[in-house]
C-alpha cells in the first residue's frame, strides 16, 4: 500500500511515493537520521537558485537550494580588499531521500543509496556535485524503541536527569483537567558540543498509519565532538570514514548513551533518589514516635506523604525501607505498598530502556 504526497515540483519527480507498509527492522534500530557536509565540490550552469548581495565592503554570490529532505548552500564572498571566503554546506536526511518520511534510521547502505539518489537528483537540475572530500559538520543518530513515550516517561527522566541545561516540552492535549491539560513528550539537554532528545514519535507516525509506539532517543553530535570521537579511534571526521567505518556511527551512539545518561542516571538513582527517599521515611517515622509520645494522633499515610515529598521512581524501594526498619510489620506493609503503589514500576521499564538500548 502506498500513498502519494506532493513534491516541490522540481526534481526527478514532482511526486514522492511513500511505502506505508514499513519494515520495523528499519525502525527499531541505531542509524542516521540527519547528516550536514562540508568540503566538497559544487559547479552549476543554472542562475535558477543564485541571489546575488552587492555592499561597500563585499560581493557575495550564494546557491541555495532548499527541499524538505535537503538543503544545499554554496556562498562566496569576494571583499574589496581582494580577500574571498566560501561557504559550502549540505544537510541531508537519506530516509527522507529514499522514503518520503524520517520513521526510519539509516544504515550505511540507505546512506550510499541516498548520497547516489541526490546526486543524480542534482544532475538533472545542472548541478554538479563531488563529495569524495566531504567532512562531517554534524550527525543526528537515532534509536526508535517500541513503547510509548509517557510509558518510559519517568524512566527518561532518570537518565536525562543529570543532563545540562535540561528542558521538558509538553503539548497541549484539550483535556478539561487541569493535571491533564499538557502532557509531557519531549526532554532535551545540551552539552553544547552534542545534543540529546527523546521525544514521542507515537502521533507523527499515526500519519504514515503506523500502529505502533515509538519513543525516539536521538543525539545530535557536532563537529568538535564526532571528529574527537573518531580521531580516538585512529579515524577522521570525513564522509568516507562513515561509509567505510559505520560501526563508529553505533559506537559513538552507545558510548554516549551509557556513560552521560545511563550510568549518571544510575548514580542518582542510587546517592540521591533512594537517600533521600530513606531519610524522609525515617523523619516520618520519627516524628510519629514522637507525637506519640507527646499524646499526638498518630499520622498515618507514610507512603502517600512519601509520593507527595519525594521520587519514590520504584515500589521497591518501600519494600526495601519496610524490610531495613519496620521487619515486624513487613507482610502486612509489602501487600499495603504492591496493592497501591506498584504503579511506580520504573526500573522494569529502565530494565527495558537498557536492554533495548545495548543489545543493538
Amino acid at each position: 500500500m502506498c500513498k502519494l504526497q506532493e513534491g516541490s515540483g522540481k526534481g526527478l519527480a514532482e511526486w514522492r511515493y511513500i511505502n506505508v507498509n514499513l519494515d520495523a527492522s528499519k525502525i527499531f534500530r541505531i542509524g542516521i537520521d540527519w547528516l550536514t557536509l562540508y568540503n566538497f565540490e559544487i559547479s552549476y550552469n543554472s542562475n535558477l537558485y543564485i541571489t546575488e548581495r552587492v555592499t561597500e565592503e563585499f560581493y557575495q554570490e550564494k546557491f541555495l537550494l532548499d527541499e524538505p529532505s535537503y538543503t544545499l548552500d554554496s556562498t562566496t564572498r569576494l571583499y574589496a580588499d581582494g580577500k574571498e571566503t566560501n561557504f559550502k554546506n549540505l544537510r541531508l536526511n537519506p530516509n527522507r531521500i529514499l522514503n518520503g518520511h524520517n520513521v526510519y534510521n539509516s544504515r550505511v547502505d540507505e546512506l550510499k543509496q541516498a548520497l547516489l539518489v541526490l546526486i543524480e537528483e542534482l544532475k538533472q537540475k545542472g548541478i554538479d556535485l563531488n563529495l569524495s572530500e566531504a567532512k562531517i559538520k554534524d550527525v543526528e543518530i537515532n534509536l526508535n524503541i517500541n513503547k510509548p513515550f509517557l510509558e518510559l516517561k519517568e524512566a527518561l527522566e532518570l537518565i536525562f536527569v543529570s543532563t545540562p541545561h535540561l528542558k521538558k516540552i509538553s503539548r497541549y492535549t484539550g483535556n478539561k483537567s487541569y493535571r491533564s491539560m499538557f502532557q509531557d513528550e519531549t526532554l532535551l539537554g545540551n552539552y553544547s558540543s552534542s545534543l540529546v532528545t527523546a521525544y514521542d514519535k507515537t502521533e507523527e507516525s499515526k500519519k504514515l498509519d503506523i500502529e505502533l509506539d515509538i519513543t525516539r532517543l536521538e543525539w545530535r553530535f557536532l563537529n568538535k565532538t564526532f571528529s574527537y570521537f573518531a580521531k580516538s579511534k585512529e579515524l577522521n571526521n570525513s564522509l568516507n570514514t562513515i561509509l567505510t567505518n559505520f560501526s563508529l556511527i553505533d559506537e559513538i551512539f552507545i558510548h554516549n548513551t551509557r556513560t552521560k545518561l545511563i550510568e549518571k542516571g544510575i548514580h542518582h538513582l542510587e546517592k540521591n533518589l533512594k537517600v533521600n527517599l530513606e531519610r524522609e521515611f525515617i523523619a516520618f517515622k520519627k516524628a510519629n514516635k514522637l507525637g506519640k509520645e507527646l499524646g499526638k494522633k498518630e499520622k498515618r499515610g507514610v507512603y502517600r506523604y512519601l509520593e507527595e515529598k519525594c521520587w519514590i521512581f520504584d515500589y521497591s524501594f518501600l519494600i526495601e525501607l519496610v524490610d531495613k526498619y519496620d521487619k515486624p510489620h513487613k507482610t502486612r506493609e509489602t501487600k499495603t505498598i504492591t496493592k497501591n503503589f506498584s504503579n511506580h514500576n520504573n526500573l522494569e521499564k529502565l530494565n527495558y530502556l537498557m536492554e533495548f538500548i545495548f543489545n543493538h
